[in-house]
């Protein structure tokens, strides 16, 4: 009887294709995000593929499921640590990873394309304020008050240029970054959302139809895609 239920509980403890398949997937996915991490990061070409970064963790969510794009993005973050240090591993997950995987996971729901646009812009400035924050304890100098600096310096020229008096208000300095930083978080979060549609789409994987007033003027003087398609049929 023991020998007969040995091989029976050796089959039951045999690990699932598809949770194999998941993990291969999100370490592969994880090897290929941490790479263009540090390709951009030697070559300085974050501008370029800073948009490109967040692809790997939302393939390895559509494909395996939200909790697959989280452990995507943790395990690119250790991966980063042996990589780059652990320096440029936090700067990752708080500049990409937490809004990669904050994007695929809306997207993996369904979510509504402007909540998508409000929520990753939130996550984004997060990030954006935790990097400073770090940044200004590692070396040791303070960020924010250089930043603040800056604003106050173009502000006094704006007021020099149209003939006002006076000096910018530290309350208006504050509402001038946080003015600065929300337009840069929607426009970065509202480009991912447009072109991921397209990258994903050729790939087989659906977002969602764009809203109306986008593709109205996204595709001004132009036959969308799917017009073309119900055409030549």
């Amino acid at each position: 009887m023991m020998d007969a239920a040995q091989p029976s509980a050796r089959r039951d403890s045999v690990y699932p294709l598809d949770k194999t398949q998941t993990l291969v997937e999100t370490a592969m996915l994880a090897a290929v995000s941490g790479l263009a991490y540090l390709v951009s990061t030697l070559l300085k070409l974050d501008g370029s593929l800073g948009y490109f970064l967040p692809l790997p963790v939302v393939l390895a969510a559509l494909r395996g499921g939200i909790a697959a794009g989280w452990r995507t993005m943790t395990a690119t973050g250790f991966l980063l640590v042996v990589l780059l240090g652990p320096f440029r591993s936090l700067s990752y997950v708080l500049i990409h990873g937490l809004l990669a995987a904050s994007l695929a996971t809306m997207w993996k729901a369904k979510a509504n394309f402007w909540v998508v646009v409000v929520v990753g812009a939130a996550v984004r400035m997060a990030g954006q304020m935790a990097y400073l924050v770090l940044s200004s304890v590692t070396l040791n100098e303070n960020l924010f008050a250089v930043m603040m600096s800056n604003v106050y310096a173009m502000l006094d020229q704006i007021c020099a240029a149209v003939g006002a008096h006076g000096s910018p208000s530290t309350m208006a300095i504050m509402c001038v970054v946080f003015a600065l930083l929300s337009v840069n978080a929607l426009c970065y979060v509202f480009l991912l959302q447009v072109i991921y549609r397209f990258i994903l789409q050729s790939m087989g994987y659906s977002l969602g139809p764009l809203p109306a007033i986008v593709r109205k003027y996204l595709f001004a003087g132009a036959v969308e895609p799917s017009t073309a398609e119900a055409k030549l049929a």
